[in-house]
């Protein structure tokens, strides 16, 4: 027997047009080597290298523990002639590269290699100090040793060589290598930085095959930029936004939070605030930045700073963290002619970014120790007081569940009973098995929050494995979008949603999955279940229609604000599911429209490297008649137009 849906024309809930946005953090190489179209790695030879002992905790878990950071500035490089010396330049080192018989050559890993393509252009820049040296100076892209593309090097702007490298053929997993021919034994020169960046990236900052990617989903928002980076390993290692604003050779470069599982995993902030900010602007969707609440990751050192003196007023280390978020909002939005808002202008964005959004802190939860309730309490207090319409962002913990879950909640509500601008959204983050968002499509029904919901972080986990880690597959992404049909339904409890993470690069450089889209240096797979975070922001509703029921379907109806009525359908059976729709005819619709169906072959059915293009969605017309069939494993949207 089909399944019935009738279609009323009561309306239940408002859908936020901004509902769908996306998440970054720099997690598995997702930002240098990844989005940052930077292609040479450790290019200003600012590299560091934290070093961790580790130990079997009490309960049997391999732990770390970090005992030193050290500076390594020829990581990434190889001298193929001549030799180098490293030079402490205040705190940053430069390249001195001394000539031979042969001349010098550099050779750099470039985060693994470069993909070359025929006819593939390249901007290469060098700043360095070439003294009496004249000769020449070439950049290549080289694999096994041969040149695959190449250029020469000549006088720019702002004291640098630069070269346009054009690709002669196609090669995957080149080097980048700089040739001085001509450099005698007796001679040298100071290289201060070297960067390639394809020519094609967009804003000149960007990878574009990543960010059309971001950029096809229509995201109301994005959040950056984290995430546990926010909080970082320590507070020495947390992320401080001052430090990566401002020209690119003064930003302070440090290690990566999740370099405890690749040492030498860093972070350049070659993408720092201000080109987040320009990211938002391109993608056309508003910032949401989290800031550091004054407390290092608590899955790692739980490290805070004091709140209180001895005469129970603020410390002066707490008030610098409640100093940097009152500075991100006068950057972001402040007068190009003081204070940051005049860093944003001199870095060539005198107009605002018009930033409403902010999240304090990430993953937060209250223990005896860390006081965070009262640490939130704080921002919201100092930043209210100046910023009265910035609406704030504030933290339930790590999962959806659990008792600092509920207490959190209850300290929530109580507060905003006393102050409605405590908070706008509360971050939930649910990472759970397949199985648990079948079963929970109803967790936000009539749930009465006081407090909209933001879901931060999410994603459905399936079983298949790829060295270890859990692989995206239809399953999982049919399971999101079963749970996704239910926080549409609940459009006046959940105000956003991002999937988390975004990017990763393949493994063995993954340090997390699944991921809704995996890169190497050659292409990007776009995962079934990012078609369904795409699928849902491309075909999202004003309006919650009301529907009715005789059996048991996956679904959601809304209705768009021209009249269009959008039916969402999930079937993650092996069968062909029949379902007869009966829509108002107060709805006052078309007998056609428009049908995009994404369909797999079977539940671990999963694009990959070799085969991208396995599952992808489908569009076509239609005409509506009360029968419909439902392909097995596959999401559906149905699009009937308003007659008028």
């Amino acid at each position: 027997m089909p399944v019935m849906i009738s279609i009323t024309n009561e309306i239940c809930a408002e859908i936020n047009p901004d509902m769908i946005g996306l998440f970054f953090e720099d997690l598995s190489h997702a930002a240098d080597g990844g989005l940052y179209a930077e292609l040479i790695e450790n290019g200003s030879f600012a590299h560091v290298r934290p070093e961790f002992e580790y130990y079997v905790s009490r309960e049997g878990k391999q732990k770390e523990r970090l005992t030193d950071v050290k500076n390594v500035p020829d990581y990434g490089w190889h001298i193929e002639s001549g030799r180098a010396e490293y030079v402490d330049n205040g705190g940053r080192s430069f390249m001195r590269l001394y000539g031979s018989e042969r001349g010098a050559a550099v050779v750099n890993d470039a985060f693994g290699g470069i993909y070359c393509a025929a006819g593939r252009k390249f901007k290469a820049a060098v700043r360095a100090d070439f003294g009496d040296y004249a000769g020449k100076f070439n950049a290549e892209l080289v694999k096994d040793g041969l040149a695959a593309a190449s250029g020469r090097l000549s006088a720019g702007a702002n004291g640098q060589l630069t070269a346009v490298i054009c690709g002669g053929k196609t090669a995957p997993d080149c080097q980048f290598r700089l040739t001085l021919p001509e450099l005698s034994d007796s001679e040298y020169i100071d290289i201060f930085s070297v960067s390639v960046m394809p020519d094609d990236a967009v804003l000149g900052i960007f990878r574009r095959d990543m960010v059309e990617a971001m950029k096809d989903i229509e995201p109301g928002f994005l959040r950056f930029p984290g995430g546990c980076v926010v909080e970082g390993y320590c507070l020495n290692n947390s992320y401080r936004w001052k430090d990566t604003v401002g020209p690119l050779d003064k930003r302070k470069q440090t290690w990566n939070r999740w370099a405890f599982k690749q040492p030498d995993y860093n972070q350049t902030f070659g993408i720092g605030f201000y080109e987040y900010f320009l990211l938002c602007e391109y993608l056309g969707c508003e910032p949401l930045p989290v800031i550091n609440a004054s407390m290092a990751c608590q899955y790692n050192t739980s490290e805070t700073v004091p709140l209180f003196d001895e005469f129970g007023g603020y410390t002066d280390e707490f008030m610098e963290y409640i100093n940097d978020a009152l500075d991100l909002i006068e950057f972001a939005d402040g007068s190009p002619d003081c204070g940051w808002g005049a860093v944003r202008a001199d870095m060539g964005h005198p107009e605002p970014f018009n930033m409403h959004l902010l999240g304090i802190g990430n993953e937060q939860w209250a223990t005896e120790d860390n006081l965070w309730f009262a640490r939130y309490e704080a921002f919201e207090k100092f930043i209210h007081e100046k910023y009265p319409d910035i609406d704030l962002i504030c933290s339930s913990g790590p999962k959806a569940e659990g008792q600092s879950y509920d207490e959190a909640w209850s300290w929530i509500r109580r507060s905003v009973r006393q102050n409605p601008k405590f908070a706008f959204a509360v971050d939930e983050h649910n990472y759970n098995t397949k199985e648990w968002f079948f079963e929970n499509t109803g967790f936000y029904d009539g749930c009465g929050r006081s407090v909209p919901v933001y879901l931060g972080e999410y994603a459905a986990k399936a079983y298949e494995t790829e060295n270890g880690r859990q692989y995206n597959n239809m399953i999982s992404a049919l399971a999101e979008a079963a749970f996704m049909c239910g926080v549409e339904k609940n459009g006046d409890a959940v105000k956003m949603a991002s999937y988390a993470p975004l990017f990763s690069k393949r493994p063995p450089d993954s340090h997390w999955a699944p991921n809704m889209i995996w890169f190497d240096s050659e292409k990007i797979v776009k995962t079934p279940n990012y078609y369904v975070q795409k699928m849902f922001s491309n075909h999202a509703g004003k309006y919650i229609l009301k529907t009715e029921t005789d059996g048991y379907l996956f679904h959601s109806a809304s209705m768009s604000e021209n009249g269009c009525v959008i039916i969402k359908l999930v079937n993650p059976t092996s069968e062909f599911t029949d379902v007869r729709l009966q829509i108002d005819d107060r709805l006052n619709v078309k007998s056609s429209g428009v049908k995009h169906t994404l369909s797999a072959s079977g539940p671990e059915s999963k694009n990959t490297f070799e085969n991208s293009d396995n599952i992808f969605p489908r569009t076509e017309e239609f005409a509506a008649s009360e029968l419909l069939t439902l392909e097995p494993y596959s999401f559906t949207i149905l699009e009937y137009v308003n007659k008028e």
